[in-house]
């Protein structure tokens, strides 16, 4: 018999030889309550997911915002130098042929 069997034996034995106490007894009906949880439906998978589809949309929305506030330095700075060309668009820059 290894340790953790005579162990366990030892505490079924004094388990055994514990007096009852009318005072601890379970409540009237507290079996077919904990039956009754034990048969009820589950709850839905899908709930735990909306809590992180949540913390998910936060953290999207903090990003957007934060590319927006390191971009508008750029768009807030002097844009003379576009306006001197004569032209804003790029393509029309990049596919010049003249």
């Amino acid at each position: 018999m290894n340790r953790f069997d005579h162990h366990w034996q030892k505490l079924i034995v004094l388990a055994r030889q514990a007096p009852v106490d009318a005072g601890t007894a379970a409540p009237y009906g507290f079996a077919t309550r904990v039956a009754a949880q034990g048969f009820a439906l589950p709850p839905a998978p899908w709930l735990s997911l909306g809590r992180f589809a949540l913390r998910g949309l936060l953290v999207a929305a903090a990003c957007s915002v934060a590319a927006v506030v390191f971009n508008f330095a750029e768009f807030s700075t002097d844009q003379s130098d576009i306006y001197a060309t004569g032209t804003t668009d790029t393509v029309v820059e990049l596919l010049d042929i003249s």
